[in-house]
């Protein structure tokens, strides 16, 4: 089978659950492979090809996480206190499985021929390895985007000047864009008269 037959519907799924789309499909496809047997091979050509388990880029992405995380922290002029149970609330492997599963990429995890579900540990090494696969794809920003919308870290407070083109959630407010006036509403919109 060729790599889009193989692995297209689970890149497609994991660009939906975190609002980024893969330049380099192969490096969501690794993030997503948590098999270590032959179940991830694909046909490249006349070649077989065995996609890399995800473990390698969840280090990657733990780290540069990590790093993310730590500028927010400082930016914010936090006391040093504060780093150690942010880190630990944000990034513990309890809720980063916590965010993969709310956001339903369980279904785009490959596992090993045996594996029925996936389990806290794979989920929480899947996000940590999309997290390098974004960074490594798409950069810093691309990264702290992501972040924000599988909900490891707060979406930035700043004024946003921009037309969504359908629902956006943030936290627990919903603000809508109507198409037809390109008016937001919602519980934290301004109305103006028109």
């Amino acid at each position: 089978m060729d790599f889009n037959n193989r692995f297209g519907d689970s890149i497609k799924r994991c660009e939906v659950a975190t609002g980024y789309i893969f330049a380099n499909k192969e490096l969501c496809a690794e993030a997503l492979n948590a098999s270590a047997d032959g179940t991830a091979s694909y046909r490249d050509g006349h070649t077989m090809r065995q996609l890399p388990k995800n473990d390698r880029l969840a280090v990657y992405g733990d780290t540069i996480a990590d790093s993310v995380l730590c500028h927010r922290w400082y930016s914010q002029g936090h006391e040093k206190g504060v780093w150690d149970s942010m880190r630990k609330r944000s990034l513990c492997n309890g809720n980063l499985a916590e965010r993969g599963f709310s956001h339903q990429l369980d279904v785009c995890i490959i596992k090993n021929g045996g594996t029925v579900s996936v389990s806290e540990k794979m989920m929480a090494t899947a996000v940590e390895a999309i997290l390098g696969a974004v960074h490594l794809d798409g950069g810093l920003d691309a990264l702290t985007t992501v972040m924000g919308n599988l909900g490891i870290i707060d979406p930035p407070r700043e004024s946003v000047t921009c037309n969504p083109p359908e629902s956006l959630r943030f936290s627990s407010v919903q603000i809508c864009c109507d198409l037809l006036t390109s008016r937001c509403t919602g519980p934290c919109c301004e109305t103006t008269p028109g």
